[in-house]
């Protein structure tokens, strides 16, 4: 009777750990690193090799794509493909219609490897820094779950599980049209630490959220509550990676509508980096003073606070006591 059996190495026979994340590489796929410097890819399908092989070969070289790219097979790497895998238990099956999971095994030569080994160990040991982050199921949660651990202000397992399913931040992105002003408030904090950690990751992601997030504020459809904010506290948590969108935000200072939303993201971003904010046409806002409500007047104010600019000490004769 033919029985499963726990994969190993076939470059030098030890026994492998279950793939998991790595944090590095572009896709999605699980993957690992033996003790010989062998780098294993799962594809759980069978039919996204391309992706898992390039996968391999990328983190063997540690996220250098010139360098991956000029390498030749058997000379510079050599692959090994393992058939019959099950991620969920591990092990190699017995062959079967419903088990068509693969591992790529690649192994880098020799003088390669050691040149990248020493990179490769700096960016594993700078993911594993924060011994907070709990280790989670890949699933995409509901609504109500992520609610509940934003209550909690549980950020290690919002992040675990962000990292884990980045599709999460769909989810998220719902949670900022919250009703209770407090409650979203919260979630646009949880979203900026979340995106902290997840920028270094799927930098893309983030990206596509930030868009997603200008384009429905623009939607007459739709309410800006939450998203301009939320935009203003991603860029403030991941320095200038993506201070481009600023532009987005000062764009929306032309309708009174959205000006206390944008502000308050300006004045968050300020807060924390406000040598990002002082590239762009920061002066545009002391033309929002005159005549402005008191929530509004405050709000550059601060924001020319944190900036430590002296061009607001002209328009202060403007700012109703």
């Amino acid at each position: 009777m033919k029985t499963s059996k726990t994969p190993t190495c076939p470059f030098c026979g030890r026994y492998i750990t279950k793939p998991t994340y790595l944090p590095i590489g572009f896709s999605d796929l699980e993957a690992g690193i033996c003790e010989c410097g062998s780098v294993y890819v799962c594809d759980v399908t069978g039919y996204n090799r391309g992706t898992a092989f390039v996968e391999a070969l990328l983190i063997a070289c540690a996220g250098d794509w010139n360098l991956a790219w000029d390498l030749e097979v058997d000379e510079d790497y050599k692959e090994i493909w393992i058939e019959n895998y099950d991620l969920e238990s591990h092990s190699i099956l017995p062959p079967s219609e419903k088990v068509r999971g693969v591992l790529c095994f690649l192994k880098l030569a020799d003088e390669i490897r050691e040149l990248k080994t020493s990179k490769l160990k700096k960016i594993l040991n700078k993911s594993n820094k924060d011994k907070n982050i709990p280790q989670v199921e890949k699933r995409k949660l509901r609504k109500k779950e992520l609610e509940e651990l934003i209550k909690r202000d549980d950020i290690p397992s919002l992040i675990a599980y962000h990292i884990a399913e980045p599709l999460n931040l769909n989810v998220f992105q719902k949670l900022l049209y919250h009703p209770d002003n407090i409650f979203r408030k919260k979630a646009i904090v949880a979203l900026g630490k979340v995106t902290q950690k997840l920028a270094d990751i799927y930098p893309e992601k983030v990206r596509e959220l930030l868009k997603r997030l200008i384009y429905a504020s623009a939607d007459s459809a739709a309410s800006a509550w939450g998203a301009l904010e939320a935009v203003g506290e991603i860029i403030r948590n991941t320095e200038d990676r993506y201070s481009i969108f600023i532009d987005n935000l000062l764009a929306f200072m032309n309708y009174s509508e959205y000006r206390p939303y944008v502000l308050y993201a300006l004045y968050r971003i300020t807060e924390k980096n406000p040598q990002i904010f002082k590239k762009y046409r920061y002066l545009k806002l002391l033309n929002y003073i005159e005549g402005a409500s008191p929530e509004i007047q405050g709000l550059i104010l601060k924001i020319f606070d944190n900036l430590n600019s002296k061009e607001i000490s002209f328009y202060l004769n403007e700012i109703d006591p």
